[in-house]
């Protein structure tokens, strides 16, 4: 529908004599204001054409001729309100009831989409801080399979590098300490309990291996890499606590040992967006001088000649895209923010398209009971577990969420009382009760022995504002998704899905559905019965059940 509202306004700029502008905008008008739809149009063009903007968006109101706008009317500095026709809506309410699940999915381009997300430090479990980045990167996963593409989940285990010698070291510790009581703890050790345990778990299980090796070194390398398929483990499991399974766990160590690193660097090298400096290999963009920092380094200048992480990751996309991948998304802590104009000039340096990687950004988490921040022990280090936070009550749909009404941009209070709570104060629970509530309806309606027609349904006979109110939410049902798709806020799916409930209960709070008018009753039927598609599907790419009771 919004699309419609923009092509009767270029339309209507034409006729009125403006070259109609690249960008502008056509979004809801404040509340105090009157309208379905309010646009800049006007104040772009009286901008480009030093006009006044009244009388321009004059000119434009007097060239609309659709059926679809009922009234155009100017507001502020030249804003145009614009009141779509009732009827525009209804028809939306009938392509709903036509096409249930499937309304809002429209056409696509049916692209391979890889969205990578989560990708925890694999020498620990996961914590609440990268367990934000689960429901962001599954809800942006569903959102693309909606729209008919095709998408691959996908998780990198950073296995490479100091980190994982020290969490070597770390777990080799607990086993010869038992030989040397007096052994000191290694000083960049991992301190934290689930080491200890973790240790425990390779000393019991791979006991006759571990006797085999007598290589303080060795011994290292093997608690290493049984930590590491350990801990990968433990992160899977977890992650199926939210309902997400990965498609794909990509090892970094394997994508070195393909050898890609290197040729994506000397095809760098070879396009000029490389310079030797101080014994070492940087990339460099002569569009943006200011990336040659000590952090574009692509080879250090060490005597293993060692790939940085930069050139490892840039491999690692680039492998995916030739794996069919036509449109990287990734999902990142705040921690890799220096990370990205780099990642990004280097793709466009190798020749990608700028839209083929979009970067989402999540801040931190902190945790809040009773307005004060709480921890919730010390047994896995300075940090709280996705687990940990599970079994302390919070279901996992209201996890997630929680972290989905949040811009991921935002630091992130988690209010643990709120989450906790079933009642209709949780905002995910007053959306699902108002899924419930359609069904139970329908449910006594059966009962009753009322048969439902949709098709029948005589849809002008919803005139009362509440239901007015709830079907026009509905109908920009289509417009959200796709503009979510394209600007990545991902935070308004599910501020929609509230306020379609809180509509839903509003009408429900005032307008009989089963009454004694036959007709009426069939009309309602039928715009409860559209509710419940929205609410299910709103439901659905949160990655959040729809119950049918509660």
């Amino acid at each position: 529908m919004k699309q419609e509202v923009a092509k009767q306004l270029r339309e209507a700029v034409d006729r009125a004599g403006f070259v109609v502008p690249k960008d502008f905008s056509i979004n809801e008008p404040p509340k105090n204001q009157p309208g379905d739809w309010a646009t800049n149009i006007a104040l772009i063009l009286a901008s480009e054409n030093k006009e006044n903007p009244h009388a321009i968006a004059r000119k434009i109101i007097d060239h609309i001729k659709s059926d679809l706008i009922e009234k155009a009317e100017i507001a502020g500095p030249g804003f145009i309100n614009l009141t779509l026709a009732n009827k525009v809506y209804l028809q939306e309410i009938d392509k709903i009831l036509r096409l249930k699940e499937d309304y809002g999915k429209g056409l696509s381009n049916c692209e391979t989409i890889n969205v990578e997300y989560i990708s925890a430090n694999p020498t620990g479990p996961l914590h609440i801080g990268n367990a934000r980045s689960g429901p962001i990167g599954e809800a942006f996963a569903n959102l693309y399979e909606f729209l008919g593409h095709k998408v691959t989940r996908e998780f990198l285990v950073n296995d490479r590098g100091t980190q994982i010698h020290r969490f070597g070291k770390s777990l080799f510790y607990w086993y010869q300490v038992k030989k040397e009581p007096g052994l000191i703890f290694p000083e960049d050790g991992y301190p934290a309990e689930y080491v200890k345990e973790a240790s425990e778990k390779i000393q019991q299980e791979k006991a006759a291996e571990i006797a085999k090796i007598d290589d303080d070194a060795e011994l290292i390398k093997f608690f290493a890499h049984a930590g590491l398929k350990l801990m990968v483990k433990n992160i899977a499991e977890d992650a199926a606590l939210l309902n997400i399974k990965f498609d794909v766990w990509s090892y970094e160590s394997e994508i070195v040992k393909g050898g890609k690193p290197k040729e994506i660097v000397s095809q760098l090298t070879k396009s000029g967006h490389t310079v030797e400096k101080e014994g070492a290999v940087w990339f460099c963009d002569p569009a943006d001088p200011e990336l040659q920092d000590k952090e574009s380094v692509l080879i250090r200048s060490d005597e293993g000649r060692t790939l940085t992480y930069f050139a490892t990751d840039l491999a690692y996309h680039v492998d995916k895209i030739e794996r069919g991948a036509a449109k990287l998304v990734d999902i990142w802590g705040a921690n890799h923010s220096g990370h990205i104009p780099r990642m990004k000039a280097a793709m466009r340096a190798l020749g990608y398209k700028k839209e083929t990687l979009e970067i989402v950004v999540y801040q931190y988490v902190r945790l809040k009971k009773s307005g004060k921040a709480v921890s919730m022990g010390k047994r896995l280090g300075n940090f709280v577990t996705l687990r940990q936070l599970i079994e302390a009550g919070i279901a996992p749909d209201a996890f997630k969420y929680f972290i989905l009404s949040q811009n991921p941009n935002t630091p992130f209070d988690f209010d643990i009382d709120l989450a906790a709570d079933t009642s209709e104060k949780n905002p995910v629970f007053y959306i699902k009760y108002a899924h419930a509530r359609i069904a139970s309806i329908m449910k006594k309606a059966n009962e009753q022995g009322i048969e439902v027609n949709v098709a029948e349904a005589d849809l002008n006979l919803l005139g009362d504002p509440k239901e007015v109110a709830l079907y026009k939410q509905l109908a920009d049902f289509p417009a959200l998704i796709q503009s979510i798709a394209h600007n990545f806020q991902i935070q308004a799916l599910p501020h929609y899905a509230y306020n379609l409930a809180r509509l839903f209960h509003d009408f429900y709070s005032s307008c009989p559905v089963l009454c004694d008018d036959k007709k009426l009753t069939q009309a309602r039927l039928a715009l409860i019965i559209a509710t419940k598609y929205i609410i299910a599907n709103s439901l659905k790419i949160s990655g959040i059940e729809a119950p049918e009771k509660m």
